[in-house]
């Protein structure tokens, strides 16, 4: 008989064990603002289980939200004594949502990032719930509004989420001229005040200009120019355009190369000493970071 009363005890006591069960706790104040005390704070969350006091002895649900994951006292928020006096029976057999609001004690922000946490309290046992309040990005760019200098138009992280601008130049170290002038450096970065020439008739010479982008966006298709000037500072009213060569687009830290050879006869007649200037992006169908580094000149002569 004692072990038929002790196995129903068990029964009886393992069927009215008791759980807290929360979930999607959420702060419905509006994001990127700041309150003060006594202003209403709206939060919701779904519940589920007995909770009534003919199960468990207990009837009130503590419900305190705090500022952070931290549950001090001097972090709460809102507090809660819901059916303190057992005014109704808290059962629910299936997940039900309840909208709750109080009126702060302290005043708290609801910038994107800011956590608030759910302390739940029930016949001696606590479960602690979180909410997050969003970053959204806006544009997609990966880069959340909070941080995104324009949040409204894709951009690099580069550039503050802000659309990009490419930034194409000559890379002196891997372009280079091989021309008539055997005695003359060849690598742009190495010629100083060497003077290419080319032999007339005949003369020939083989360039290879690296283009490379710095920019924080990709460039789109573009021409490189090759200019006879009297001076090394590209002027588009004097100087004359002799050739163009194409390059690809660019994407940001690439770069390629865009070959050409000129012939004496390119150079229209043309004699004697004079600048020949090259010119990066030379139709301009790039909006560009720096619109001031796309001209690279060399002394140049036709002999």
């Amino acid at each position: 008989m004692k072990k038929i009363t002790l196995l129903a005890f068990l029964a009886v006591s393992f069927s009215f064990s008791q759980t807290i069960d929360f979930k999607n706790f959420k702060v419905n104040e509006p994001s990127g603002q700041n309150f003060s005390t006594g202003t209403k704070f709206d939060f919701e969350f779904e519940i589920k289980g007995d909770y009534t006091y003919s199960t468990h002895g207990y009837h009130e649900i503590r419900l305190s939200v705090y500022k952070g994951n931290n549950t001090l006292t001097s972090n709460r928020v809102s507090y809660s004594r819901w059916n303190r006096e057992d005014d109704y029976d808290i059962y629910y057999s299936s997940y039900t949502l309840k909208t709750w609001y109080n009126y702060s004690t302290q005043g708290y922000s609801t910038n994107p990032g800011q956590t608030f946490t759910l302390k739940v309290e029930y016949a001696g046992l606590t479960e602690t719930y979180t909410y997050t309040y969003p970053n959204p990005d806006t544009d997609g760019d990966g880069i959340p509004d909070s941080e995104d200098d324009c949040p409204n138009e894709s951009g690099p992280a580069s550039n503050d989420g802000c659309p990009g601008e490419p930034d194409l130049s000559i890379n002196l170290n891997g372009s280079v001229i091989n021309s008539d002038c055997f005695g003359c450096d060849n690598y742009f970065s190495q010629i100083g005040t060497d003077r290419h020439y080319l032999n007339n008739p005949s003369g020939m010479a083989n360039i290879d200009v690296l283009v490379q982008n710095l920019g924080n966006a990709s460039s789109t298709s573009t021409t490189v120019g090759y200019y006879i000037s009297a001076n090394n500072t590209f002027e588009s009213n004097s100087d004359t355009r002799i050739k163009t060569s194409n390059i690809g687009s660019l994407g940001t830290n690439s770069g390629d190369y865009s070959s050409v050879t000129l012939f004496t006869y390119d150079f229209n007649s043309v004699s004697g000493n004079f600048w020949l200037l090259i010119r990066v992006d030379d139709d301009d169908d790039n909006d560009e970071s720096n619109e001031n580094n796309n001209v690279f000149a060399l002394r140049f002569a036709i002999n």
